[in-house]
This record gives structure tokens, sequence and C-alpha cells, in this order.
């Protein structure tokens, strides 16, 4: 019986085992399905991921829209001009292989221009064993005569006469020049040293001076003509004063030269080491002691503070001095003026900036009223009407417009027409130069209006006297 009850309790206890375990199957089942569940949950969750992939499925939207811009844009963007280049360069590449005749091609090209270099010299070395006169023309530059030369030619002269000056010897007058004005021993002793240069020189060139007038003496056509003042302002040279300069320009030998045909310029001091030098068109420089610096021009243009300077020789002192006589006296205190009685070295004198203005009057009123002031001139020149001559001005002038300088005669206008080679006095000006535009004007608005008032008075004077 104990039997049987021992076996009853196992099996009421194996089958409570039994109803416990599907028990534990369920939770076991419950805990493997809330994994189950969990993965569910989640695998929904990676579903919200896609969404942001379908939010730029509005792109698409705005894409159709540039759809039509790349059009446009594939446009510049087909610029595939490689291709065509490449498929030249396959065609050219493949042309040599296939035809033989293009390496001679480039051979022949040197051969060419080697017999046309030969030509080119040997057709330079006929055109130089051709006579001058059936030579062509040149360029202007190769027709410009040497610095050198020209500093040359005025240093030999310089050296004759520096002696004299220094000495203050050569005052005798030994002659009357082409001009009309006086011939000192100074002057000789200058000419003769001009002479014996340019025969040692040996060069075609023929000259023209304020003594000799045209002179040449080379056997062959000259090709360059100088224009010679060896002493300008004789009569401070002979004084031992410094305001003397010998004054050199060149030009070619043309018909009917004129000022506005120089090329270059020289202007040496003799008491003084110093030299000016101009080529037309590259500006002028200032040399002394084997240096150069550029011009230094006075930028004034207060007619009381300036400093100028009126050339007075042979010209009537009682029509100059009354028509300068207010700026004189407005210049005097605070400025100053000067007689230089040399046009040249007062015209130098505005690239050193020892003056502002220099100013010879004396012409126009020959030409406005020769009638009138004819006698006066005469009386002043001794016998002779004088005036400023080409040889006075050849060289400064265009030393003094290259260093930016306005120079003109009394009326405004420029000395380019003004002939070379005539020295009478139809050929004779007036001249008004400052260092800037300002002081110019006002220059030549004060003297225009005091020479027509002074005009006036003059032929009141004339027409009483009748």
């Amino acid at each position: 019986m104990a039997t049987k009850k021992a076996k009853s309790k196992a099996k009421l206890k194996s089958k409570a085992r039994a109803k416990t375990r599907p028990k534990a199957k369920s939770r076991a089942t419950k805990k493997t399905g809330a994994p189950k569940r969990a993965k569910l949950a989640r695998r929904p969750k990676p579903k919200p991921k896609p969404k942001p992939k379908a939010k730029p499925k509005p792109k698409p939207k705005s894409k159709p829209r540039p759809k039509a811009k790349p059009k446009a844009r594939p446009k510049p963007k087909p610029k595939p001009k490689p291709k065509p280049k490449t498929k030249p360069r396959t065609k050219a590449i493949m042309k040599p292989k296939s035809k033989s005749e293009s390496p001679p091609k480039a051979k022949e090209r040197p051969v060419s221009s080697s017999t046309s270099k030969s030509a080119a010299a040997s057709r330079l070395v006929e055109a130089a064993a051709r006579p001058p006169s059936s030579r062509p023309r040149r360029a202007p530059k190769s027709k410009v005569l040497p610095r050198d030369f020209l500093v040359e030619l005025a240093a030999a002269i310089r050296a004759s006469v520096l002696p004299m000056v220094q000495t203050v010897k050569g005052r005798e007058v030994v002659g009357t020049a082409t001009s009309g004005d006086a011939t000192f021993q100074l002057d000789k002793t200058a000419e003769k040293a001009l002479l014996a240069f340019l025969r040692d020189a040996r060069l075609p060139v023929a000259y023209y001076s304020e003594d000799a007038g045209y002179t040449t003496f080379t056997s062959g056509q000259p090709q360059h003509l100088l224009i010679v003042d060896p002493i300008d302002g004789t009569r401070a040279a002979k004084s031992g004063f410094e305001s003397c300069v010998v004054s050199v320009a060149s030009t070619r030998i043309i018909e009917r030269p004129r000022i506005g045909d120089v090329d270059n310029a020289c202007v040496m001091e003799i008491a003084c080491p110093r030299m000016f030098y101009a080529e037309r068109g590259k500006g002028a420089r200032i040399y002394m002691d084997g240096q150069y610096k550029k011009p230094k021009l006075s930028k004034s243009a207060d007619l009381e503070a300036i400093s100028w300077s009126m050339t007075v020789p042979g010209r009537p002192a009682e029509l100059i001095f009354p028509t300068a006589a207010k700026l004189i006296d407005l210049s005097s205190l605070k400025g100053g003026f000067f007689a230089c009685n040399s046009t040249s070295y007062s015209l130098t004198r505005l690239l050193t900036n020892q003056l502002d203005a220099c100013v010879d009057l004396a012409n126009r009123y020959l030409r406005d009223i020769s009638d009138a002031v004819e006698d006066q001139f005469i009386n002043a020149g001794r016998g002779a009407i004088m005036g400023i001559a080409p040889y006075d001005i050849a060289a400064s002038v265009l030393v003094a417009q290259e260093a930016g300088c306005l120079v003109t005669d009394a009326y405004g206008e420029s000395f380019d027409e003004v002939l070379l080679l005539d020295s009478s006095v139809g050929n004779q000006r007036s001249m008004i130069a400052a260092s800037n535009a300002g002081l110019y004007d006002k220059l030549m608005s004060f003297f225009d209006a005091r020479i027509r008032q002074f005009e006036q008075l003059l032929r009141r004077r004339a027409e009483r006297s009748l």
C-alpha cells in the first residue's frame, strides 16, 4: 500500500512537474516571444531611415528645373576642342609617314633664308660702294653728328680763348661781322681755332659762323652743317666776366635749313667747365667735371620775385627800358634784373635755375613801326640794325626747349621757321623765354600791353613832328 501511495505521490509529483514544465515553456515562449516582438519593433525603426532617403525625392522635383539649365551648361562644356586637336596631330603624324615630301620642304626653308641673308649682305655692300648722292636717305638717327664731336669742337675753341679771358686780353676791335656787329681779337682767335679743328677732323662738314659766314673746305659734298657762334657774349669775355659761351648746333645739308631742322646742339661755358647738350626729342643734360645731371627749372610765376635778364647791345635803350621799366621796378628787390648781353648764356641760366626768364623786345618795335624807330636802331647799332641772329640762338633754343622751357618771339610765334643761313635784318627776331608756362603767359600779356601802349605814343609823336 505504501508503495502504491508512493507511486501515486510520485505520479502526482510528476504531473505537477509536467504542469509546471508547460508553464516554464510558456514563460520561455514569452521570453523568446518578447525578443521576437522586440525584433519586430526594431525592424520598423530602420524604416524611418528610408524616410530621409525619401526626403531627397523632392530634389528630383527641383532637378527637372536645372534640366533645362544643364542643356545650356553642357554647351560651353562641350568645348572638347582637344579632340579635334588630337585628330590633326594624328593626321600630321600620319602624313609624314605616308609622304616623304614634307621633310625635304623643311630642309628647303633654311636654304632659302640663307640665300636671302647673303643677298641682303651683298645689297649693303653695293649701297656702301655707291657715292653719297645716289644713296637712299637714312633714318634721322644716322644723320646726327656724334655728341663727342660737338663737345670736342667747343672745347677746342674754349681752350684757345680761355687764357685771353682770364688775362682780360683781346679787347681790340679788328673788323665787322656779316651781321654788322663788331669783331674783337677774341672773336678772331676763336674763328682760327674753329677752322683748324674742322680741317684736322677731315669730315664732310660745312659751317656757318658770325664772322666767316658759310664756309666749306672739303673736296667732297658736305653732309652736315654746323651753325657756330665761337663766342656768344664777347663783350663779357673781353672784360673777364663769366657770361660768355661757345655755341655749336648741327643739322643736315638740306635746302634752306631752319632752326626747326637742328638735330643736336652744344653750349659750353668759357669761364666755367660746364656744358649743356641736347638732341631733338631726347631732352637736355648738363655736364660738369665728367658728371651729368638733369636741368632744374624754376616753377615760380610771381612777377615780383622773378630773376630775369634783358639783352641790351645794339638795342635802342629809349625803347626797351621804358617798356620794361615797371617790371624792373617790380622785381628789383625780391627778384633781380640782369643785362647778360649773351642770349645763349641767358637761356642756359634757365636750366640752372639762376634765371626765371630772359627777354629781348627790340625787334618787335622794328617790325611794328619801322618808320618811327628805324633811326633809333641805326644809332644804337652805330650804322647797323642789331637784333637776335639765327647763329645766336640755334643751339641754345634747342637746349632750352628740350629742357622744358617755353621760347618764342615777342608775338608768341615759334622759331622753327627761322632760316639758319640768313643774318639779314628781315630774319632777325625778338624773344620771350620762361622756365614755366604760368610765368610765360604773364610775361607775354605784360609786354604785349606795354609795347602796344608805347607804340601808340610813338605814332602820335611821329604825327606831331610831321
